[in-house]
């Protein structure tokens, strides 16, 4: 058991590398830095270093043999085998090019295969052999060399015909690597092992002994071989002597020494039997083979044979059978002269315990592991061994207190015992307390660290505390530099490595994190603590699949505990995300349904119940998963601090503040573990960043950013926190900084499809339309199965105009969650002074800063009051130790209808405005105008059916038109027609009017083109194009643009024409021209304004002229999806050429002021809800009208003259005015909609009433809230 620790310590050692003597000759100084950067793996600074030496010396073989490496290590072969070709080429052949030759062969895959085929292998003989028939493939009769050969002749040495050969290539190496401490060790080992040369080699391991790297090694070994040697011949008793001196309480030692001295004196030097001598020789060489049938014939000659029975025990627990080994040295001590053997005795009885109790632990007995301990204990008081292997299995569970206790009683006893002082560093460093472990590195003496064993780094532990205190701090770049130190002392080990990749995810470095903890992988692949921590960087990553599969690459039987329970977690992690899934996609009772099933793997552990807390939360069941954490909370009587630490934060994921920072208030200072700590800086620093976003959203960006500043300030290159930030920047309208903030994050996760979003989302806002096309394309090639990702970039491209290729999206969301339904189954914010708030001053934001930077770790909720302070306030303020980045969780939508998911909500909200439909309405208008003139009864039942086609639609109107106006009375047929007295009876017309029309939303533009009702006494071609788009520069900004020919509809004389008792015609007057229009919208105030120009022309009617300006401004005084409040005021003006507001023949019948001013107050209330949604509109202002007086019949001269040039007069008013409409629409299935509108308008002595109700019937099923505002179904005709 003893050689087999050696050998493992050993192993620990082999990536030792030669040093340099320290020189003044500049090239000597280049080789030097050229193979201390390789060896930090720093292949940049090395190749910088080798070129350098290059130019002092184009042919020198080190820089030939060390770009050679690079180029190999970089995977560039080719450029490899030209330095290879150099230094072949140089005279005499160097040994460099011996070694550049070996590396690029044992690169090779194959070779890589074997080489670790050979390190697997164990100790057994046969298994040497065959680990040296595998390094001779890879050789292919070539020289070994370097650090491969070292291992080589090692194993060669301890096969039965190698160990000539071994000492022979060791001997090489030495004088090749005179600077290598672990070549001269193997050498000492095989030269003490082979009788002949064993004084040679007790001599090299006794300078070896006081070696910093392998003096532990060599000093055990040492004594064995001093063991093997026996009773000393006179010529060797200075071997004992020198050995004693070192360790003068050796009484083993000195017994065999002073036998030896007493054999010398009696005149007669002690001799064994030459079988016996032969079958130790076997031995000694590890050729048990041999050996054993040596021992076996001897006993059968001679039973009692004490060395017979003593080399038999020895064989025997070289095999491992302990048991059998025990029996024989039990023999053998009872016999006389056996007293030699005690010790080897005590020595397989004492480690065959310690052996046994590790299996059991790793087994998980523990209880039988520290059983077997205490009996290894008592076996042998006075050895160390025992108690410290108990500690160290009480610090592997965990059991820290109680382990540091176990250490500190063995330091007591053995006061400098190097492997007690180690335990008791790690064990305080992985407790929490890298204080009084530095302060115990710091305490041991340049002798004691001497002792230590090699794989013990003292100065990498060293610097990993003062990175633990660096963290604890807040200081992020404090610990990052302390762990990059610990790396450099210790670059295999995997945990430094993990440490140090924490703190790059802390600050956003993710890509380094994932390439400094893959970067050992490569060089050891199946090493299972880099597998492990590879393994914890998924999950801190959340990336369970990775975790899961990296995991796996351990062999059951080399898992720890720890592995065993990381697996479990794992697992956990990959249902509940399942389930967070499932709910996202809209089927949310499968997604409850999968937690259930999740339950049984938690085993009450709390970390596993807050895992399946938090994830009821998300899907949809907080007060479920808060009752899970309360439980575990309430059945401990005593809760621990981690514990109310995992409930704050599913508290926090619940959006329950107040509970939340209560806990964290109550935590805060008191005693935490590393864990411990880690967490709770977690959950503040998300504590902050989802406070802050909710301020976000209530649009106070100046509370927002004074709650985030303090953990921006910890972590200034964190996603979470600067995501946030940015957001606050695109929601001030500053898209540029938004931009600045959110670059650096691509560049450090551009394979984040998440992040391609965002970044979409803010070009999108700042209308960089090509780049928002481009990172939302990026998104879709990285996740291109994703539902969640297909329905986030359908709705960047919708906000691009591309409503066919984002509906298209949406469908493919749809069709994978339909799949995955079917089977889901279980299985750096700028600097900043204390009082900086760069949106304080904007408009609709705060005047001051508020007091959240300065509250302490932990701030207030946000539905606590929140004080404004003036700068003085922050002189004395104390910084946050806030630190650690924490992924957020994602929310499931609130909605009323839980079974729909995001995507098939978004691609409703499209097909709204491109499914085919028919629709059938019925409206009815009316006024309280004269009869027979001015009133007019309307009532149409407008058809519609729309087809989508490509991006476009067409459609078909059909409109069927009844008109009526009643009978001109006697006493208004002077102002009707010619003025005749002939009745001109009831005025209606009927007819139907004829429409195709167009429309392609993405662009904005829709056409149609017509004919009036076919029916009435006149119709003509109708019809117009319009435009209404956003400004590329800002989407808030919009313009519209049309021209038109439209029927004037004021009444039965100007929409159908009329005719009076005499048979005269006039009227059916059309409108022709154009409008423009600007606004601008941001979702918290609105302002437009419009100008139109239109000729009027009718038949036998006047033509005229129409110019309109208006404008207007409005407020949001609520605004959400599913209801909107809107106060404004408006203003419009319009003046007509002529007075045609009459029915005489040459009028047109028509409202035509020549001056009209109109000031109002709108205001607009609309609501939604899943099957319903309306809205009412009403409006009260001022109104002034002047007409001009106008002859009776204009255009007529003649007919004017004859009458005695009558004329209408003028008349001018000014009054209040006011309308009031309001529509809704209902669905009756997925597919049937009806609705309705009504609407009122009054103005003075006028007032129009109008109605209408229509049945939609659509092509394709939609669902989801209904739309708002609701957009009611109305005729062509209507105004």
């Amino acid at each position: 058991m003893r050689r087999h620790t050696l050998a493992i310590a050993i192993l620990a050692a082999l990536a030792s590398t030669a040093s340099f003597a320290e020189t003044s000759d500049p090239q000597s100084l280049l080789i030097e830095q050229g193979y201390y950067w390789q060896a930090k793996k720093n292949p940049e600074r090395a190749l910088e270093t080798w070129q350098k030496l290059l130019n002092l010396s184009p042919e020198q073989p080190d820089a030939l043999y060390g770009i050679g490496l690079i180029q190999m290590q970089q995977n560039h072969p080719a450029e490899a085998q030209k330095y290879l070709a150099r230094l072949q080429a140089l005279s005499p052949v160097p040994r460099q090019a011996l070694q550049l030759e070996q590396d690029i062969t044992v690169n090779m895959p194959e070779n890589a295969k074997l080489l670790e085929q050979a390190r697997e292998l164990g100790e057994p003989e046969d298994e040497r052999e065959k680990a040296v028939a595998l390094y001779r493939q890879i050789f292919q009769g070539r020289q070994p060399q370097g650090l491969i050969a070292r291992e080589y002749y090692n194993t060669l040495g301890f096969t039965a015909k190698g160990t000539n050969e071994a000492i022979a290539g060791l001997q090489r190496l030495t004088r090749e690597r005179p600077n290598d401490p672990i070549v001269a060790l193997f050498l000492a080992k095989h030269l003490a092992r082979n009788p002949a040369t064993r004084p040679d080699g007790i001599r090299a391991l006794a300078k070896l002994a006081s070696n910093n790297d392998v003096g532990g090694n060599a000093d055990e070994t040492w004594r064995f071989a001093l063991v093997w040697l026996g009773p000393p011949k006179p010529d060797q008793v200075a071997l004992f002597q020198q050995f004693l001196t070192v360790h003068p309480d050796d009484t083993e030692i000195r017994a065999l020494m002073d036998k030896g001295i007493a054999q010398g004196k009696g005149g007669g030097a002690w001799q064994r039997d030459p079988q016996m001598t032969k079958a130790f020789k076997a031995l000694d060489d590890g050729d048990l083979k041999t050996a054993e049938p040596l021992l076996t014939a001897r006993l059968a000659q001679k039973s009692n044979d004490v060395d017979a029975l003593g080399g038999m025990g020895v064989l025997r627990q070289q095999q491992e059978r302990f048991s059998d080994a025990e029996n024989y040295l039990v023999q053998a001590t009872r016999l006389p002269g056996g007293a030699a053997w005690q010790s080897a005795l005590n020595d397989v009885r004492y480690w065959n315990l310690i052996s046994q109790s590790r299996d059991a632990q790793r087994a998980g007995r523990g209880a039988q592991a520290r059983d077997l301990v205490a009996q290894a204990e008592r076996l042998n008081p006075g050895q160390p061994g025992a108690a410290i292997a108990l500690a160290g299995f009480q610090a592997q569970d965990n059991q820290f207190d109680v382990a540091e206790a176990g250490y500190r009683k063995v330091l007591a006893r053995h006061p400098g015992d190097p492997d007690a002082l180690s335990g008791l560093i790690n064990v305080l460093s992985q407790s929490g307390q890298p204080d009084e472990a530095l302060k115990l590195i710091d305490s041991v003496s340049p002798a004691q660290r001497a002792k230590f064993a090699p794989s013990v780094k003292i100065n990498a532990l060293r610097a990993t505390q003062v990175g633990k205190l660096a963290e604890q701090r807040g200081d992020l770049k404090a610990a990052q530099a302390a762990y990059r130190q610990a790396l450099d002392a210790d670059p295999e080990n995997p945990w430094t490595r993990f440490a140090l990749a924490r703190m790059y995810l802390r600050d956003g470095q993710i890509r380094n994190a994932r390439a400094l903890i893959d970067g050992l992988l490569k060089t050891q692949p199946n090493q299972p603590d880099a597998l492990y921590t590879s393994t914890l960087l998924s999950a801190e990553l959340s990336e369970w699949k990775q975790a899961e599969a990296t995991l796996g690459r351990i062999p059951t039987a080399q898992r720890t505990a720890d592995m065993n329970e990381l697996a479990i977690d794992i697992a956990l992690h990959q249902q509940t995300d399942i389930a967070i899934e499932t709910a996202r996609r809209g089927q949310r009772p499968e997604a409850l349904a999968l937690l259930g099933r999740s339950e049984s793997l938690t085993r009450q552990k709390p970390e596993r119940v807050a895992v399946l807390a938090a994830a009821y939360v998300e899907v949809g069941a907080p007060q479920f998963g808060l009752d899970m954490m309360q439980k575990v909370v309430e059945n401990n009587p005593n809760p621990t601090v981690d514990q109310k630490l995992l409930y704050a934060n599913v508290l926090l994921k619940a959006n329950k503040y107040s509970e939340a920072g209560e806990i964290l208030r109550e935590v805060q200072g008191q005693p935490l573990t590393e864990i411990g700590r880690q967490r709770y800086d977690d959950l503040i620093y998300l504590y902050r960043v989802k406070q802050a976003d909710a301020l976000r959203e209530k649009n106070d960006l100046v509370a927002a950013y004074d709650m985030l500043s303090p953990a921006l300030a910890q972590r200034p290159n964190d996603a979470l926190g600067v995501g946030a930030l940015a957001r606050m920047y695109a929601a001030s309208g500053n898209g540029k900084k938004a931009m600045e903030l959110y670059t650096p994050l691509i560049q450090q996760n551009p394979n984040n499809a998440r992040l391609q979003l965002g970044l979409a989302d803010i070009a999108l806002k700042g209308n960089d339309r090509s780049l928002a096309q481009s990172a939302s394309d990026k998104a879709l090639a990285l996740e291109p199965g994703n539902p969640e990702i297909l329905t986030s970039a359908a709705r960047i491209y919708q906000g691009l105009g591309k409503n066919s290729e984002a509906a298209e999206l949406l469908r493919k969301a749809l069709a994978i969650e339909t799949a995955m339904k079917a089977r889901t189954q279980v299985a750096q914010a700028e600097p900043q002074g204390k009082s900086y708030n760069p949106f304080v001053g904007l408009p609709g934001q705060r005047r001051q800063v508020t007091d959240l930077t300065v509250a302490g770790a932990v701030p207030p909720p946000i539905d606590a009051p929140t004080k404004t302070v003036t700068s003085s306030a922050f002189a004395s303020a104390t910084s946050n130790d806030l630190s650690d980045p924490f992924v957020p969780p994602s929310t499931i939508a609130s909605i009323d209808s839980p079974e729909l998911s995001p995507a098939r909500l978004a691609l409703d909200t499209i097909l709204r405005d491109r499914t085919g439909y028919v629709v059938q309405g019925l409206s009815v208008r009316s006024n309280n105008g004269e009869k027979g003139l001015s009133k007019i009864t309307d009532v149409e039942a407008p058809f519609e059916a729309r087809m989508p086609v490509g991006d476009n639609t067409i459609a078909l109107r059909v409109t069927p038109v009844h008109l009526s106006a009643g009978s001109v009375g006697s006493d208004a047929l002077s102002r009707f027609g010619k003025g005749t007295t002939t009745p001109a009876g009831s005025q209606s017309d009927t007819g139907v009017g004829l429409a195709v029309a167009f429309e392609n939303p993405d662009e904005g533009l829709k056409a149609d083109v017509g004919v009036s009702p076919l029916g009435f006494l006149y119709n003509t071609l109708v019809g117009g194009v319009s435009v209404s788009r956003p400004f590329e520069a800002n989407s808030n900004f919009r313009y519209g643009a049309n021209i038109s020919r439209r029927p004037v509809t004021d009444s039965v004389t100007s929409f159908a024409g009329s005719e009076d008792g005499d048979g005269n015609k006039w009227g059916g007057v059309t409108a022709n021209g154009g409008r423009g229009e600007l606004s601008y919208d941001n979702q918290k105030l609105g302002v437009y304004g419009y100008a139109s120009l239109h000729e009027l022309l009718g038949n036998n009617v006047e033509d005229n002229t129409r110019l309109e300006l208006g404008s207007g401004i409005y407020w949001y005084l609520r605004n959400n999806q599913r209801d909107t409040l809107t106060l404004g005021i408006s203003g419009s003006a319009m003046t007509f050429k002529e007075n045609q507001d009459f029915y005489t023949y040459g009028n047109g019948g028509y409202f035509s002021p020549q001056r009209f001013f109109s000031l109002g107050v709108p205001i607009r209330w609309a609501q939604s809800f899943d099957r319903f949604s309306y809205q009412v509109k009403s409006s009260v202002g001022l109104q002034h009208i002047a007409q001009d007086g106008a002859d009776f019949f204009p255009g007529e001269s003649t007919l004017q003259a004859s009458r005695g040039n009558p004329k209408y007069e003028s008349t001018s008013k000014t009054g209040v005015g006011y309308s009031f409409n309001a529509a809704a629409e209902y669905r009756l299935s997925s597919r049937f909609y009806l609705g309705g509108e009504i609407g009122l308008d009054n103005a003075q002595d006028y007032r129009q009433y109008a109605g209408n109700a229509y049945l939609r019937y659509l092509f394709e099923d939609l669902s989801g809230p209904m739309p708002l505002p609701v957009s009611p179904y109305r005729s062509p005709y209507s105004n």
